[in-house]
């Protein structure tokens, strides 16, 4: 998907599929939550399952640099 889709169709499209990939970013949808998985592999965040949830993982996902090296702690 196109990381301009906006927050409602990203909801929509989550609703009808369940899952979507924005730039290798995973947006699982479960129940109450959107789970969000970086192109790592790793979970990165759970949001609300709902337009204002989406708007907040579409925020996240531009403002990411991708400079930053993921892994475990």
């Amino acid at each position: 998907m196109e990381p301009n889709i906006g927050s409602h169709k990203l909801h929509q499209h989550l609703r009808a599929h369940g899952r979507a990939e924005i730039d290798g970013w995973a947006i699982n949808a479960d129940g109450a939550e959107i789970w969000l998985t970086n192109p790592y592999g790793l979970d990165v965040g759970f949001y609300a399952n709902d337009a204002e949830g989406c708007a907040r993982i579409l925020e996240r996902i531009s403002t990411d640099d991708h400079e930053r090296e993921w892994g475990t702690l």
